[in-house]
């Protein structure tokens, strides 16, 4: 279990809405134009600066890759970094906005013009920034030309700023001496007298820079009034003449990166002799104020927004302009749409953060009392599995003679009556009352009631993810199915975190809420049989589905509705997936739900010899057979039988395991296994080689266990 991982932002083409500068180029003739075309950046014309900078803007962004290259061994980064510089506004509006669009889209770029010095560069714009939003502060005119110029300079300056700092690591030390955070908090200072999308600039890079860089999070933590004026901002129901989603945005962006320094806050608090009870109430209150802005903003209609993006994506462009920079209504609708997805997203990933940091704070306080876990496992639920897990590096834990587990069995058998299993259900019941209470009360309530219904309607595949899967056709479109996949993808990722804090830490929730449990069961094995219908291209949204499927498997022991339809699908994957990992997690799930008892014979049967004959013993036949095989789900399907056939006692075990002569079927593939566990490179594979070797040692040690087993019997 682990945070989210880290999504970079998009550059969005025209924030603000700037004019463009007319008559600049968006294409030559040949690469003889473009000495002029530089030479002009220095022109004494302002005029000439301004066109030749955004010029050199469409160039260097134009599929024409021999002008491009021209232009950058010309040194255009060099003289653009030196107009940022220019007296005259239009000019420096068109440098930098030219950087910022070279630096997010080539990362070879983005180190040039780190190289270069950008950095004091655009300090030296930091004073005339500030001195527009101090007018703002002051309620004068923001509105016409020269100030809605200034207004997209420093949108391009923090753009800037922020793409160098996702993409070019050594440039964050630099960063952090230019002491930005003062101004970028200055922007949610007046974010009701702003364009949003500006103030969204200043949120996004505000995250960015804070994201595990202890220097910001202190500079932020030491500023006067920005913790205030941030959770000002949360707050806020309307920013203005924002619209909502707009609003939804900015108050989003103020949580995420109070979020970020959270930790640091509260470190402070404690290290304080008399710390206000009231400070540490702030911090509970962002996080579920956070929580509930997120939940308004996710909960849309994305298969009406996937069809409506679709539709434009297909559409054929408009023949009755002129093709220039500017985009067409329709492309800046897609931009419009793709910009809100980015968000979501972005929303998701914070969700899923607060809930594994927060959550599986409030699951440990929830979880129940050492008694009832020793209780819990008594009955069989995790015992045998650790044992099972030591018995094939421990030998001292399996007697060759059977003595010692003939006897234990005989003990269980003479102490464990119905007045045992009447208190254990009892503690049960009691467990998994107060485990509700507590989440009721806690952050990873509010989870489970705001958040989770719109995110598994997030997770549900749309027609623009599935029916335009992998399609390179059209540029368009492919960016529209690549758009939605990472959407359903992150939706599943951040279902499998919550999967996640509750398996570890309150599987008694899971006991009372048993219909809950089928509903996600159902939700997830709808969603994989769409995936699957689509075909291999849409593998990128199957595997976190399998994922999710085998976490909350675990978390029930397997006690999940699975019928014989689903168990033939996950099959089907586990024989066909791509890649390795999809066909391990797929081997996973079955193996879970294999350990369901008592009354699931006919599926145990079913799914070990499937894992014994077709992942395992067919494998090891093509390996001899010198074939090249994926091993991890050879050792995965090990690891899950050693596991699933742990104790004789099990209902399953003397019908399945030994009425199938499971045990002569592994002792025969012994062998073969410690020879795949071999052809695994150490120098380049180690922990695959560790775990094969290890399951092949497991496997020795267990059939020795189950032979001493049924002689013992």
């Amino acid at each position: 279990m682990g945070k989210a991982q880290k999504r970079t932002f998009k550059s969005r083409a025209n924030p603000l809405g700037a004019a463009t500068v007319p008559g600049a180029v968006t294409a030559v003739q040949s690469t003889d134009e473009v000495p002029a075309l530089l030479k002009k950046l220095a022109a004494s014309d302002a005029n000439d600066r301004a066109w030749a900078a955004a010029s050199a803007s469409n160039l260097l962004l134009s599929d024409d890759g021999a002008v491009r290259r021209m232009l950058l061994s010309n040194n255009v980064i060099g003289a653009l970094v030196e107009r940022l510089s220019d007296s005259v506004p239009d000019v420096v509006v068109q440098a930098s906005g030219a950087l910022y669009a070279l630096a997010a889209a080539d990362h070879g770029a983005a180190v040039e013009i780190a190289r270069r010095n950008v950095y004091a560069a655009v300090q030296t714009l930091l004073p005339r920034l500030a001195s527009a939003i101090d007018g703002v502060i002051k309620g004068e005119e923001q509105r016409d030309g020269a100030c809605k110029t200034v207004l997209l300079t420093a949108d391009n300056a923090i753009s800037l700023l922020r793409v160098l700092c996702e993409t070019v690591p050594a440039s964050l030390d630099q960063i952090n001496d230019m002491a930005l955070i003062p101004f970028l908090v200055s922007f949610f200072k007046v974010a009701d007298r702003l364009p949003a999308t500006l103030v969204q600039t200043a949120g996004q890079f505000l995250h960015t820079l804070t994201d595990e860089n202890a220097a910001a999070k202190r500079a932020l933590l030491d500023h006067s009034d920005a913790v205030d004026v941030l959770c000002g901002v949360v707050r806020a129901t309307q920013l203005g003449a924002a619209s909502a989603d707009d609003t939804a945005i900015v108050r989003m962006l103020a949580g995420a990166v109070l979020m970020n320094i959270k930790d640091m806050a509260i470190e402070r608090l404690e290290d304080m002799d008399d710390a206000p009870v009231e400070e540490a109430r702030i911090w509970e209150d962002m996080t579920r104020a956070v929580l509930q802005v997120v939940a308004g903003f996710i909960a849309f209609d994305s298969h009406e927004t996937a069809a409506r993006a679709l539709q434009l994506a297909t559409a054929p462009p408009p023949t009755d302009i002129v093709t220039g920079p500017e985009p067409s209504a329709q492309e800046a609708e897609l931009n419009r749409l793709g910009a809100r997805l980015d968000y979501v997203q972005m929303a998701l990933e914070l969700a899923a953060n607060i809930f594994t940091d927060e959550g599986a704070t409030d699951a440990d306080a929830a979880a129940i009392d050492e008694t009832v876990q020793t209780a819990d496992e008594d009955a069989g639920n995790d015992a045998s599995d650790d044992e099972m897990a030591g018995a094939g590096s421990d030998d001292e834990d399996v007697d060759s003679d059977g003595d010692s587990d003939k006897e234990a069995d005989q003990d269980k058998d003479t102490d464990f009556d119905e007045n045992d299993m009447n208190e254990i259900l009892g503690n049960e019941t009691v467990a998994a009352r107060e485990a509700e209470a507590a989440v009721q009360q806690s952050v990873l309530g509010l989870f489970i009631d705001t958040i989770l219904p719109p995110l598994l309607h997030l997770a549900e595949p749309t027609a623009a993810a599935l029916a335009t899967a992998g399609n390179d056709d059209d540029a368009r479109i492919a960016s529209v199915a690549a758009d939605f996949a990472a959407l359903h993808e992150r939706a599943l990722a951040c279902f499998n975190n919550f999967l996640l804090v509750v398996e570890e830490s309150l599987r008694p929730w899971f006991t009372a809420h048993g219909d809950s449990v089928a509903k996600w069961w159902h939700v997830l094995v709808a969603v994989a049989e769409r995936v699957l219908s689509a075909g291999p291209p849409a593998d990128a949204i199957l595997d976190p589905v399998i994922g999710c499927m085998w976490t909350l498997a675990r978390g029930v022991g397997g006690a999940v509705p699975a019928t014989p339809e689903h168990i033939e699908g996950l099959m089907h994957v586990a024989r066909t997936a791509a890649t390795p990992g999809l066909r391990s997690k797929a081997v996973g799930v079955l193996g879970t739900v294999a350990r369901r008892q008592p009354g699931f014979v006919d599926t145990n049967r079913r799914i070990g010899l499937f894992l014994v004959d077709d992942v395992v013993g067919a494998s090891l036949h093509a390996f001899a057979q010198g074939e090249r095989v994926a091993v991890e789900p050879v050792a995965e399907a090990l690891d899950l039988l050693f596991d699933v056939y742990g104790d004789a006692a099990y209902d399953y075990d003397a019908p399945v395991f030994v009425g199938e002569a499971l045990l002569p079927r592994l002792r025969q593939m012994y062998a073969p296994m410690r020879r795949l566990a071999k052809s695994v490179d150490r120098r380049t594979r180690r922990r695959l080689r560790d775990r094969c070797d290890l399951a092949a040692q497991n496997l020795r040690a267990f059939i020795e266990y189950k032979a001493a087993e049924r002689r013992g019997a």
